[in-house]
Formats: C-alpha cells, structure tokens, sequence
C-alpha cells in the first residue's frame, strides 16, 4: 500500500526512463552497520496513518455482505502465498551498478518497502479495534496486513542484497502518524494500488528493453505480486455506499476514477 503521497515521488531516472528533474539524489545514511537511517519526513515520502476506527467498526455491510464474504475466501486462499521467493537469479552481485543506479535503486526500495509496511500498521490496527465488533473486516483487515507485511519482507531484504535494510520496529516508534478520515483512507489506497499496479508494469516493459539492467527479475515479481492487490480494489469500492456518508468512486472504466 503506498498511500496519497508516497507514489508522487517515483526516482526511476536511474532506469534511462525521460523524466522531469528529480530532487538531488541522497547518500545512504547509516544507524548503524547495515542499517539505514530513514530518510528525513517531508510532505513527499511515505507516512504512517491513523483513521476514525469508530468509523470503521459502525459501517453497515448489509448491501455488500456477500461480495465481502467471497471475497474473504479468496484472501483466505491465499494464491500468492510461494510468490514472493528469491530464486537463483536473487544470487548475483550488484557491484556493476554505478553510484548514481545503486543510491536510486536503494532510494526506490527504501520509499516502496515503507509504504507497504505503512499498510501493515494500519490494516493490522483496525483488524486489532474491530475484532469482536465486525468480525468480518477485522479478517479481512487482518489479511490485508498479512499481505502488505509479505511485501514489506520482500522489499527490505531486496535492500539487504546492498548491504543494507531498514529497521522497522525503530520507525513505528519514531515515525510521525497522520490521522487520515476513513473516506481518505478508502479513496487514496484505492488509487496508490491502481497507480502502483501499472508503475510496476511500465517499469517493468522499459527494463525488458535494457538488457544491461540486471533487476529485471525483482520487478517481475512484484509485476505479477501486485495483481492480487486488484481484489482490495473492488473491497474497498464496497464501502464508498452515500447511504454511509461516503459518497461513491463510481465506475472504474479505463482506469479511470469517475463520481456517479
């Protein structure tokens, strides 16, 4: 999950792909050996969220309780739960890169791998808050955590392949939490994962024409990961009901997001 602001700063120039002027490239800091110190909290990088979860336990489900239940089967099932290996082609030396390809790759793990533990804390809170008052959500909330923690797993030991990773029990504690209204959590976790599924699958065409970059594996993976997220898409549509206050997203045509 990459919530409203986290996808706005995107650092793929590194990847010869026509950009804008991106702000200056950091140097890794370190904690300590191997540790990366978290870069400093602006209005662009990834935050941690709060919302009304007295909100959350009091919505109605009556219209869209069965969409939700096949859809907590389909979580349940977990189809995805052996696609995030590293395989023999993990097993490389990155030493080939230049400073400038290795600092924007690091950069672009660091920012993806917060925001998706960013989701984590907040499914797996409102799971917590619901649990005996919407057993339902507080399942489904709990998956989606389960989910968002695979892939923050996934992308800090990505990190480690260059010699570096991030601790994330330090950030929860140091990290700023922003409190996001339940209708803003809804509408901007569906656009991050709509927006994250095709920023993967554009980076993801443009690496295959460039044979010299070797991560092209890495990308394949969340490429493919990041379908399952689809599902959350239509979950989270099911709670925007005017009845609740909410309004609509309305119709989802082309990728496009219209009010009804």
């Amino acid at each position: 999950m990459e919530l409203f602001n986290s996808y706005l700063v995107i650092k793929i120039d590194f990847l010869e792909i026509p950009m804008v002027s991106t702000l200056s490239k950091p140097v890794a800091v370190e904690l300590k050996p191997g540790i990366k110190a978290p870069v400093q909290e602006t209005i662009l990088t990834p935050r941690f969220y709060i919302t009304d979860f007295e909100a959350a336990a009091n919505l109605n489900l009556s219209a869209q309780e069965e969409e939700l239940q096949a859809m907590l089967e389909e979580m349940r099932n977990d189809y995805n739960r052996h696609h995030f290996t590293r395989d023999e082609s993990f097993q490389q030396s990155w030493d080939h890169l230049d400073a400038d390809a290795r600092q924007g790759f690091i950069d672009y793990l660091e920012r993806s791998c917060v925001s998706e533990f960013s989701g984590f804390l907040l499914f797996k809170e409102l799971s917590r808050k619901l649990k005996g008052r919407n057993p339902l959500l507080s399942e489904i909330f709990h998956l989606m955590a389960r989910d968002e923690a695979r892939h923050a797993g996934f992308l800090n030991k990505a990190m480690a392949d260059f010699n570096l990773s991030l601790d994330l029990g330090h950030l929860t504690k140091t990290r700023t939490y922003t409190f996001f209204p339940l209708a803003w959590v809804i509408y901007t976790v569906y656009l991050s994962e709509k927006i994250g599924y095709w920023r993967y699958i554009i980076i993801f065409r443009h690496l295959e024409k460039l044979p010299k970059i070797s991560f092209i594996h890495f990308l394949t993976i969340l490429k493919v990961g990041v379908r399952m997220k689809i599902v959350m898409e239509i979950f989270l549509r099911l709670f925007c009901d005017r009845s609740q206050g909410y309004g609509t997203i309305g119709k989802l045509d082309s990728g496009v997001v219209s009010s009804s």
